[in-house]
């Protein structure tokens, strides 16, 4: 075994010894209850209005909406079937609206209003955990990825509505069970890709590392979180600094030709709820991760501001990238509120970068010191 691989086992096994010992884990967002927090009442006796959708069991066969033909996986591919259609369709109208349950006891100014957010959050995870949804493991490549962007959803969410709303809601067994359940078949869908040398690790592996740590800080599962940052770390790794200027980019974003500026930018999302992971649960952030980070961010806002001055995107014109793929500016500023070109995309946004239904919908009030 090489002085390197030595190195890295031991640091990995100091790393889930620390996870093994840990008392309790920790949430990236710590309570800050709204005003209404404490008069919502018995709100589990209540009734969604909104019906919720058939659970999901069936296999997740989900074709790629890119051409697999195209090395950069950036054309639409013609030939999607109806069903993958209708299967991500199902899948995102899930997600979408428990962040929009969660939305609407974020934005309550009655008490019935934030209880009957509580309440349909409640009754659509709990109808999906009895049945046992998205637990198949006839999965194609897609619908693995399909699985952890659901589970990254419904624990942002989950965290995210307990912060704000003193612990509620509490997880029902039934709940946690379904919750641990896909976060063990996210850890066997994605921990062969870990392995040293495997070419690909990529923005599906960093969304993966944040589904399983979110639901580590639900379930109080250090092993989970411990999970998530050696992706984090694995990633912090891939973060390559350009001979050009003052930043780094992730290669295999970089790969995606016209569409560099918009996977970066997705993929700075896991990485910087991540990051904060880490600075809760350990080991933290050393000078080295910040620096990385920080270039990496300077890379991800001259692709939206400059992308002319960018050797490395060799001239390609960038689609836009949706604003609430920004969203990494709102942990990442909490974090390094003088970095100027993050100051400089979020003013340009109007610090409207936010409402991203994959990491729970609007996370801003989370973020009270941001203007």
């Amino acid at each position: 075994m090489s002085l390197k691989s030595q190195s890295t086992t031991r640091w990995l096994a100091a790393l889930l010894s620390c996870a093994a010992t840990a008392s309790q884990a920790q949430s990236i967002w710590p309570p800050q209850p709204t005003a209404l927090s404490g008069q919502v009442g018995d709100y589990q006796r209540m009734t969604c209005p909104k019906r919720v959708p058939p659970p999901y069991s069936g296999p997740l066969l989900i074709d790629s909406k890119y051409d697999q033909g195209d090395a950069s996986k950036s054309t639409l591919s013609a030939t999607q079937s109806r069903q993958s259609r209708e299967i991500h369709a199902r899948l995102s109208e899930y997600s979408q609206r428990l962040a929009q349950f969660a939305d609407y006891y974020l934005q309550a100014d009655q008490p019935q209003q934030a209880a009957v957010g509580l309440a349909c959050l409640d009754q659509w995870l709990q109808a999906w955990a009895v049945a046992g949804a998205l637990q198949s493991r006839e999965a194609s490549k897609t619908g693995i990825a399909a699985r952890k962007w659901s589970l990254a959803a419904i624990a942002s969410t989950l965290l995210k509505t307990q912060a704000l709303s003193g612990g509620q809601p509490p997880l029902a067994p039934e709940q946690r069970q379904w919750l641990q359940r896909l976060a063990e078949l996210v850890i066997e869908d994605y921990s062969p890709r870990q392995q040293p040398g495997f070419a690909y690790f990529n923005n599906h592996d960093y969304w993966a590392g944040w589904a399983v740590a979110a639901t580590g800080m639900l379930l109080d599962r250090p092993d989970y979180i411990a999970w998530g940052e050696r992706n984090f770390r694995q990633a912090l790794g891939q973060i390559s600094p350009s001979v050009h200027g003052d930043y780094a980019y992730l290669p295999n974003e970089l790969a995606r030709g016209r569409l560099a500026a918009n996977y970066t930018h997705y993929a700075l999302v896991p990485l910087m709820l991540l990051a904060e992971s880490s600075q809760r649960n350990g080991p933290g952030l050393s000078a080295a991760d910040s620096a990385k980070l920080q270039q990496l961010a300077n890379f991800a806002v001259r692709s939206v501001l400059a992308a002319g001055s960018l050797p490395e995107l060799d001239g390609q014109a960038q689609e836009a990238v949706p604003v609430h793929k920004m969203t990494w500016l709102l942990p990442f500023l909490s974090r390094y509120p003088q970095h100027a070109l993050a100051l400089q995309l979020y003013q340009a946004e109007n610090a409207e970068v936010d409402a991203y239904s994959q990491i729970g919908g609007r996370i801003k009030p989370l973020y009270p010191t941001l203007p």
